[in-house]
């Protein structure tokens, strides 16, 4: 008998048996922890789970979800996960500028233009509103707000008294029912609730027909890149391959669904834990999407952020009195593992 060809069949017999994952070479688990509830704001990491591109870099991506409260820079600093998404290039600025500083570093924007503004209900045929038409009325803000209202309000020479303001949670209700005339809001997601019940064939008058309009920060304000992805300093520097195809994998995702919208939204909806229907899924796809790409990302890819915008987003807040100093930008950001230009 030839024992040297047996072993070799019952070797090969012995791989052909095992589970696929187990020939794979070795995954390098890595958490993710976002900046609020898993929904189709985070599309791009929910498809790059799905389609297998965090796999194909070699990593068992695993998601903890955010919510009311939950800040994802002392997660990430604490190591209970690798990698953060801010809401705000501003989470990552105030944190390594803190009394107690946390030290995490901006990787990449998954959207170039923010969509926070001051959003009002008004009459299709309305003029698109400005910051004089907030003046005298009621404004609803986040408890987080306050700071950016008094920036919005003095850069555009506007005064709103304290007792106009009043804090809101994240949902669109106050300004429904007319207690409030203006609200802060993310453009791509409590405008959607607005328009649904607009809708409605028994929407109460002072809704029926209308729609809303924003205020947009990015236009009247300062731009503050959000959905900033982050890490540790000790990641980036004990880590670098694995931040590199981490982010290779987000801007795979990012390309895909720019490339089959329709293929993306039915894959997010169906995401285990995802909390939005099919039908908010298509509506924020609209206004979101377009938002992943700017003449940046068009010269230098996906994720790209300037430093020369991170560089005035610190001078505002630091005249505004919301840090106390100005950091080099390099200490807060970095493009260099990001994959660039991919085509």
């Amino acid at each position: 008998m030839n024992w040297s060809r047996t072993l070799r069949a019952v070797t090969f017999a012995a791989l052909l048996a095992l589970p696929a994952q187990a020939l794979a070479a070795e995954l390098t688990p890595v958490t993710t922890q976002l900046g609020w509830l898993r929904n189709g704001q985070y599309a791009p990491l929910l498809i790059a789970d799905a389609k297998g591109f965090f796999k194909e870099e070699g990593i068992e991506h695993t998601i903890r979800d955010g919510g009311p409260g939950k800040n994802p820079v002392p997660v990430v600093a604490v190591g209970q996960a690798d990698f953060g998404i801010s809401s705000s290039a501003r989470g990552v600025i105030a944190a390594r500028v803190a009394a107690d500083p946390v030290n995490v570093v901006a990787l990449g924007a998954v959207f170039q233009d923010s969509p926070y503004g001051y959003v009002t209900i008004t009459t299709p045929d309305a003029p698109e509103p400005t910051p004089q038409d907030m003046v005298g009325k009621r404004i609803g803000i986040q408890a987080d707000g306050d700071f950016l209202l008094a920036a919005f309000a003095r850069q555009n020479g506007i005064s709103i008294p304290k007792e106009n303001i009043s804090i809101v949670q994240g949902g669109p209700e106050p300004l429904l029912i007319g207690d409030i005339d203006f609200m802060s809001a993310f453009i791509f997601n409590q405008p959607y609730l607005i328009e649904v019940e607009a809708a409605k064939p028994d929407a109460p008058e002072h809704l029926k027909g209308k729609v809303w309009k924003v205020v947009r920060y990015a236009k009247y304000g300062m731009l503050n890149y959000p959905d900033v992805i982050f890490a540790t300093d000790q990641t980036v520097k004990e880590r670098p391959e694995l931040v590199r195809k981490y982010l290779k994998a987000i801007t795979r995702a990012v390309q895909f669904i720019i490339d089959n919208p329709a293929e993306a939204e039915a894959i997010v909806t169906a995401y285990p834990g995802q909390v939005e229907d099919a039908a908010k899924i298509a509506w924020r796809a609209k206004i979101q999407t377009p938002m992943y790409t700017s003449a940046d990302t068009q010269a230098h890819g996906l994720l790209w952020m300037d430093p020369k915008a991170w560089e005035r987003l610190m001078n505002f807040f630091k005249e505004g009195g919301e840090i106390p100093r100005v950091l080099p930008v390099e200490e807060v950001m970095t493009n260099a593992f990001l994959p660039g230009k991919t085509n």
